[in-house]
Parts: C-alpha cells; structure tokens; sequence
C-alpha cells in the first residue's frame, strides 16, 4: 500500500506528532504560509491530507487546488483559520481537535486574572530595576468573595470555576444562551448560578472571563455597551478568540481606567503589531496565545490530531469531522 501524501503548513505544537506523521506518510513541510506556492504544490503533487497551524490559513484558493485531498485538519481545537464552509462545498471533510488543552486554557486564565489583581507584571519589572520601594501604596487585590463571570460554561469556563471556586473562594455565575439541563447539572455540581443575560454578567461580576468560540454571531460582540457596565474595579480575562472582543473599545475603557485592567492572551490580528495599543497600558497583562498549549496538552492534541488525520485518509469513521453534519445533509456519505 503506498504511503499517503501530507502537506504540513507550520510546526505542529509538539514534535511527537511531527514523527508520527513522517512515520507513517511521505510529508511535505512549508515553514511558511505562502498561498501561492502551496497552491502550485497542490496542482503538482497528489496529496492526500493536508495539516495546519495558526496563522497559516485554508482559503478558498488553496482549496480551489485540493484535487486529491481527503481531509484537512487544524493543529489544534480552532477552525477560524480554515474556510470550513468552502471546504464542505467542495466536499472536504474538516477535522478538529478534541479539547484536551481544556486544563491548561483554564489555568492560563486564572493566572492571567491572578496577574492583574495582584500586578504581576508591574511588581516583577520595578523589582528587576531596582525600585523596592514600588510596594509602598501599590495595593493588590484579593480573589476571596469575589463575583466570577463566565461567558460561555464549556468544559474550559467548567474548569477556570472549579479553580477559582474551590481553590480561592469566588463565587460564580455563567453566561450561556440557553439553560439546557446537562449545562444545569454541571453549574449545580460546581455551585454556579446560570444566566441568559450577559449584561448581568458583566455589571455584577468583579471578574470577567470569557469562554466563546468566535462565530458571526460573537464576532466583536464585547463592545462598549457591556464594557461600560463593568464595575471600576474588575477584571477582564479573554483567552477565547481576539475577535469576540471589540478591541477599540476595550483600549478605550482600559485607557480611562474605567475598569481595573485586563489579562489578554487572544488578538483580532495574531500576531498582533509591535505598536498594538494594548501593549502601551500598564494596567494590561498580555500573552501571545499561549493559553492551551502547555506541555502535556501539546503533545496530546498533536498525536491525536496526526492520529486523526492518518485514519481520515484511510477513510475510517470518525467523531471530529467538523462539517459533518453539512456534509451529510448534502449526501456526501461521510461518518461520524
């Protein structure tokens, strides 16, 4: 049986699933994301798969070229760099990682919301520099009784709740469009209170972290009207996507000190530009995206995502087809 074709458009998170597609397929690296010339390779080469990480992007183009192509798949749980809906039309199924950095994107937010109460990142540069003398009157703020927000109740909202519940004395509640059972289940299960009003959300709470995938329905959907409801002591966390958040917006309650600061680990622009407005404000603590890739949760995600792939192209059932539904209902015969 000959080898399958995979084009690799950027490093995978972790190497192990690197080796693990080279073992088992002939793989085709781009260390850089150029549309045209991974287009001309297509039209060249048969390639079976085609695997990638953000900020590389399947766009219409490339997928005008995928003549052979059974599958495609994201290096991890995001697909707002892939043309998901293109794709199904020309009958591509997308695959997607399961959610196991769920752990590690929770951490990430308590210790972005951790960072800005306790001004992590101003303390430890004055130290560095000599300026001791920084502590005197630079109070911090204690997470114990404190009102929790959450914007979404997936398993990494479940989580960040159970840290900042049991672990340092919050209480919560959650934003979700619908109280579903199985969502009521688990809010009681943690000791949430459940809610179909974000504007509660975001005027009650003392910290706000958001949960959200970024869809056209969320897109910029944090704007001033929420923001200005926000108490001048809270918090904003984001470690969901860029694009939820209406970034003017929030540069310009941040600047005014109308809320006490913010933890950013997600852009609208990734990479963001050096002179990003975000990056000038002491009261913001930034991170470049790193929120679900930990160690254990890299190396995980990539075996299983090469894993995925390497049985797609083998044409075996699988449950991360993330068109499948769309393709199904088109008669394209796919499995989940």
């Amino acid at each position: 049986m000959n080898r399958p074709h995979i084009v690799q458009i950027l490093p995978m998170y972790h190497a192990d699933g690197e080796n693990l597609l080279n073992k088992h397929a002939d793989v085709k690296m781009f260390t850089e994301f150029n549309e045209q010339e991974i287009c001309d390779y297509l039209q060249i080469h048969h390639v079976d798969g085609i695997i990638l990480r953000a900020p590389a992007r399947i766009t219409p183009a490339i997928l005008d070229c995928c003549r052979q192509v059974k599958a495609i798949s994201g290096a991890g749980v995001g697909l707002d760099n892939i043309d998901v809906g293109y794709a199904t039309k020309k009958v591509i199924p997308i695959l997607h990682a399961p959610k196991l950095n769920s752990t590690a994107t929770a951490e990430h937010a308590v210790s972005l919301l951790l960072a800005v109460m306790k001004k992590t990142a101003y303390f430890n540069r004055e130290t560095r520099s000599g300026n001791f003398s920084s502590r005197d009157g630079a109070f911090t703020f204690e997470l114990e009784g404190k009102q929790l927000g959450l914007v979404g109740f997936g398993s990494i909202a479940q989580k960040a709740a159970k840290i900042l519940i049991s672990g340092f004395g919050m209480k919560a509640m959650a934003y979700v469009r619908s109280i579903s059972e199985e969502k009521q289940q688990a809010a009681d299960r943690l000791g949430v209170e459940l809610t179909t009003s974000l504007e509660r959300v975001f005027s009650e709470s003392d910290a706000v972290s958001l949960h959200i995938p970024l869809t056209a329905e969320t897109d910029k959907m944090i704007d001033n009207s929420l923001l200005e409801l926000m108490k001048e002591t809270a918090v904003l966390v984001n470690t969901a996507r860029g694009g939820v958040i209406n970034e003017n917006d929030l540069v310009k309650v941040l600047t005014q000190n109308r809320i006490l600061g913010a933890g950013i680990d997600v852009f609208t622009e990734e990479p963001p530009p050096f002179d990003h407005p975000l990056f000038q404000l002491e009261n913001v603590t930034v991170s470049p995206h790193i929120g679900g890739i930990s160690l254990e949760a890299a190396r995980q995600t990539s075996i299983l995502v090469a894993e995925n792939l390497l049985r797609a192209i083998n044409g075996e059932k699988l449950s991360v087809i993330a068109n499948q539904d769309q393709l199904a209902a088109a008669g394209k015969g796919f499995v989940s």
